[in-house]
């Protein structure tokens, strides 16, 4: 942040040739810029470094700070999400006859003037913000940096008079390899054990890995309860997802009960209905492939007299 005073100026030949000047900023006229979206307790500046005073009146000031701002999120593409937050600085008494707040342009990103919806005309700059200190985040690629220039009346406060603020929009990009190779994939794969559930033959192990099948998605669901945000907007296609999944281990232990219930049944003493004898041994094994048992016998029959 940089601004004039020219109280504070002086002719460097008057004074051995001293051209700028380290000042606690306490000591100086600060302009009360604070963050409008501001989701802290406290919204100034906590740490008050040293101001830096040029002989010409310019006064930088590069206090380190960190800001949190109200930003809405949309997690329903959670891990392949996109999240866009918005940075509204301005001055808060002093209105833009006193106080006016301006980008500062690079020689590859000058500032352009644009209209909004509304047809009230704006400076936007593409690149916001100096980037030069960025340092990469570890799980968000961050995909550009503008700022927007306003002329705001605020009627119900402030009367006819304007207010300047400068919003920098940040548009963000999660990175996916972690999520991909530490959930989506085990999930993935573990969905597809399911499927062999069915080809297990009808002993007492087909119930313990299907149970073991839907404990492990329900330790994945609890693992990315942990990670999203919570929120009741909207659910993750990876939640819903789970839920599904789960809901078909569920019907897949429901049918292994009860195709263990039917295959350990006495015929003498549970005899099949004639309804289930149609469907399941009339109707079905034609269209699955499936040799009826009278069909087995024969060809059974018929190769041991052809091997006499």
């Amino acid at each position: 942040m940089q601004w004039f005073d020219y109280k504070l100026s002086w002719d460097p030949t008057r004074w051995g040739g001293i051209k700028k000047l380290h000042i606690p900023s306490d000591q100086i006229w600060i302009p009360d810029i604070l963050l409008y979206n501001n989701a802290d307790g406290e919204p100034h500046i906590t740490i008050m470094s040293d101001a830096l005073v040029y002989h010409n009146g310019l006064i930088v000031w590069k206090p380190p700070s960190i800001y949190k701002s109200f930003c809405p999120i949309n997690i329903e593409y959670f891990p392949y999400d996109s999240q866009s937050c918005s940075l509204k600085f301005g001055g808060w008494s002093y209105n833009g006859f006193l106080l006016d707040v301006r980008q500062l342009p690079s020689a590859d990103s000058p500032i352009i003037n644009r209209e909004d919806e509304s047809g009230k005309e704006y400076q936007y700059l593409e690149k916001g913000m100096d980037l030069s200190g960025f340092y990469q985040s570890l799980e968000w690629d961050l995909m550009s940096l503008t700022s927007q220039r306003h002329e705001q009346l605020y009627p119900g406060c402030c009367g006819q008079d304007f207010y300047i603020d400068v919003t920098f929009d940040i548009a963000l990009r999660r990175k996916t390899l972690f999520y991909t190779v530490n959930l989506v994939i085990p999930c993935m794969l573990i969905a597809i054990l399911t499927t062999f559930v069915f080809y297990i033959p009808p002993i007492e192990h087909k119930m313990t890995f299907s149970i073991s099948i839907l404990v492990s998605l329900t330790v994945f669901y609890l693992v990315l309860i942990e990670l999203i945000p919570p929120t009741s907007l909207v659910i993750p296609l990876i939640g819903r997802y789970l839920l599904f999944t789960m809901f078909l281990v569920a019907m897949s232990i429901l049918l292994s009960v009860l195709s263990l219930n039917y295959y350990r049944r006495d015929g003498s003493a549970h005899p099949m209905p004639h309804w289930m004898q149609a469907v399941f041994i009339e109707t079905f094994p034609k269209y699955i492939g499936i040799k009826k048992a009278e069909e087995d016998e024969a060809s059974d029959r018929g190769s041991s007299t052809s091997g006499m």
